[in-house]
């Protein structure tokens, strides 16, 4: 896995740079849509115009939010595998 990851941020790296000079907006797009797939890319898209904000912008706030629902989720699973004393 980490080798497949290394490969795709290789890629992003060598596409953006073959790109000229962009806005960090242009380069956080190009980064993303490089990784996520086109029906999520669409997705996101419906989501970030629904809300007024950048597709990048969308993108860092459903992040943080799967982010903190994992956490969660694994902080109650591992309460609940604790014996009660």
């Amino acid at each position: 896995m980490i080798l497949d990851d290394k490969i795709v941020c290789d890629r992003t790296r060598e596409h953006i740079m073959m790109s000229g000079e962009q806005t960090s907006s242009d380069l956080m797009s190009k980064k993303l849509n490089a990784i996520i797939p086109d029906e999520t890319w669409e997705a996101l898209e419906q989501i970030a115009n629904g809300e007024m904000r950048t597709k990048s912008q969308m993108a860092a706030i459903l992040l943080g939010e799967a982010i903190a629902a994992r956490r969660a989720k694994k902080s109650e699973s591992q309460k609940q595998e604790k014996p009660e004393a």
